[in-house]
């Protein structure tokens, strides 16, 4: 190897330097980032909210906060270089997260012991102060003999400082200085000098066409244009946008040896996974997407009742969907796990949606979900039912000879279970209608003081709603709705009198007695216009017909059905609680009584008293709570729970 002059090396250097910071500036051009960090001429655009005004930041003593004015969402011009932060600490999963032992919590307390969740309370800082006097247990569950060198034993307000440290993650964010110490966020940006933006959530490598990893690397917290534009229609990865129309809008993505992409220059691209945002639009994707779990949970069925399956603090499941119950406070989401023919569903902790500034969709110390992208949700009302959603005003309601009647509704959809022609008299037509599975409607005129009720027998136009979720096919044809209007014989009645004397022998089975409330009134109007119809001489062949039908469908519809247990003398907590939804359900209605409750035994005094925890068979009672005044009433296990059979099952026959 020949040797260089000193002169021949320093010139290499400066010549190395000078190519360094060509190729540099190459990259940046490439990147789309030279206008945003370089250019005298920068803009930003803020992204349009909800309301016409941002809240900008101030700097102060380093750190961004807040500023106490709101601006104009418009055009601004920023100086200087963009300022990228760490971020803030966002905790996702405390030191005071409870772990679960044979379905009961437990706080550990370092040393390898545990003491029930129940028997403690958290102070701020990780403390834990024992709210009585408490044994010590292993991971297993089971009592330690010694703990610390004494006995597992802790007396009542024992302070105990949490072992573990908080786990969480950073927000980083790119501030843009746009005068007079005001900046703005990276997350409230929607293009930067003209071109619309993608916020990086995640150091993100640039690719190749080939999926080859590229140097360049952009870091969390910054926008990056994005090559292509932006498509009213649905994709892999979509956003919803802030008008009217909710209109649903993508920018293509780039399938790469299994992953998704976005192209942001010539031969350039990142992975769609890293991306959060939009032109500041929080982004969705259809999935499937990876979900940690970063707090012990047990997993639901598709009732969304917990089950014996437990998910641990570090696993990683595969979730292909977010199904999302309830209405307003009272909303909760759930990830579906992507696990073969009965999938099962963990708790998101999502109840509200998390900004599209938070890198993670995250659920604090309310959930056991971490997860990197926002997955496309659906209501688990649309998948389980087919439902009409009201096109203008107050939809008109109608009985099965297509005459309209007296009654309203207070929501602006409904489930429908069935698709057929009605035929008018009176227009001499056959038109399209949807029965009205069951929905709490009431008679107009009684708008001050009405008591909803669930009905049966009533039909909406098909022209008059759109329907979303379940598809259905119509059951007949225009001719047979017209042949139908004549009256019914009786002994066309005859089904329909056979399914109504079967009325005892459905509910008194635990198909309907253990059902919720909500099907058992559809059986029960369901019987009651059948008994009408039954008894009504004008009665038409499609009176008959749609009442028999009815019947059927919700008799077909009851699903109660009691708790398998492993002992019914010594349930688990999970069991107990089971039981305890169980007999709720099966109480409910539209009265505000009766109502269940737990009763638990003292120690130190006679008799039981209201509890609000599981303590054992042998310390716990279920009371079913009449109306005031009356006495309340031992519910029996026996009624609401059964044993799980043998994994054998003996034959009838040999009995």
């Amino acid at each position: 190897m020949l040797k260089q002059s000193h002169k021949g090396v320093e010139k290499m250097k400066l010549n190395n330097k000078i190519l360094s910071s060509a190729a540099a500036v190459l990259a940046a051009v490439s990147l789309g980032l030279i206008t945003s960090q370089t250019v005298n001429a920068q803009s930003i655009t803020l992204h349009k909210g909800y309301d016409k005004t941002a809240t900008p930041y101030i700097r102060q003593k380093g750190k961004f906060i807040h500023a106490n004015k709101s601006i104009k969402i418009k055009n601004y011009k920023f100086y200087g270089q963009p300022i990228l932060t760490k971020g803030d600490k966002v905790v996702y999963a405390s030191a005071t997260t409870p772990r679960l032992i044979n379905q009961e919590p437990y706080y550990y307390i370092g040393n390898g012991g545990y003491v029930k969740q129940n028997n403690a309370y958290v102070m701020k800082g990780g403390t834990y102060v024992l709210t009585r006097n408490s044994y010590v247990y292993d991971k297993n569950g089971k009592r330690l003999k010694t703990y610390r060198g004494k006995r597992a034993y802790l007396p009542y307000n024992t302070k105990i400082k949490s072992p573990n440290g908080e786990e969480y993650y950073r927000k980083p964010y790119t501030y843009y200085n746009i005068g007079k110490n005001t900046y703005i966020q990276s997350d409230q940006i929607a293009k930067l000098n003209g071109k619309g933006v993608l916020f990086v959530s995640q150091n993100s490598s640039v690719y190749n066409s080939r999926g080859q990893r590229q140097r360049q690397v952009i870091k969390a917290g910054r926008l990056v244009p994005y090559a292509g534009k932006v498509q009213d229609k649905d994709g892999q990865y979509f956003y919803v946008a802030n008008n009217k129309n909710h209109t649903v809008r993508s920018l293509k993505s780039y399938k790469i040896k299994g992953n998704y992409y976005f192209r942001i220059g010539k031969n350039q691209y990142i992975k769609a996974n890293n991306v959060n945002a939009i032109n500041g639009n929080a982004l969705y994707t259809k999935g499937p997407i990876k979900v940690k779990i970063v707090a012990d949970t047990l997993a639901y069925n598709q009732d969304f009742q917990q089950i014996n399956k437990l998910y641990k603090k570090g696993q990683t499941v595969t979730a292909d969907m977010v199904v999302q119950t309830g209405m307003g406070d009272y909303t909760a989401s759930y990830y579906r796990v992507k696990d073969g023919k009965n999938p099962v569903y963990i708790d998101t902790g999502l109840y509200e949606e998390s900004s599209p500034d938070v890198p993670y969709v995250w659920s604090g110390d309310r959930g056991p979900t971490l997860a990197k992208q926002y997955l496309s949700g659906e209501d688990v009302y649309n998948m389980r039912y087919s439902v009409a959603d009201f096109k203008i005003g107050q939809t008109a309601f109608y009985n099965v000879n297509g005459e309209k009647v007296d009654t309203k509704f207070d929501g602006d959809e409904m489930a429908v279970n069935q698709k057929l022609y009605l035929w008018d008299a009176k227009e001499n037509k056959a038109e399209l209608y949807y029965h009205v599975q069951n929905s709490l409607v009431y008679k107009s005129g009684a708008e001050d003081d009405r008591q909803n009720t669930a009905y049966s027998n009533l039909y909406v136009k098909a022209s008059d709603v759109a329907l979303s979720g379940r598809k259905l096919k119509t059951s007949n044809t225009e001719a047979e709705a017209k042949a139908n209007s004549a009256l019914a014989t009786a002994s066309e009645k005859t089904s329909l009198t056979n399914a109504i004397s079967d009325e005892s022998t459905v509910k008194a089975s635990d198909k309907y007695r253990l059902d919720n409330w909500v099907n058992r009134s559809l059986y029960d109007q369901a019987i009651e216009n059948a008994k009408t119809v039954a008894a009504d001489k004008d009665a038409t062949k499609a009176a008959v017909n749609e009442a028999l039908w009815q019947v059927n469908f919700a008799k077909k519809n009851l699903k109660g059905a009691k708790v398998k247990v492993k002992d019914i003398n010594n349930l688990t907590p999970l069991e107990a609680q089971q039981v305890l939804n169980l007999m709720r359900q099966a109480y409910n209605s539209d009265k505000n009584y009766p109502m269940v409750e737990v009763y638990q035994k003292w120690a130190h005094k006679p008799g039981y008293y209201p509890a609000e925890g599981w303590k054992g068979n042998q310390k716990t009672r279920y009371y079913l709570i009449p109306s005031s005044g009356a006495k309340k009433v031992l519910l029996k296990f026996s009624d609401f729970a059964t044993e799980k059979w043998n994994n054998v099952r003996i034959k009838d026959e040999y009995f």
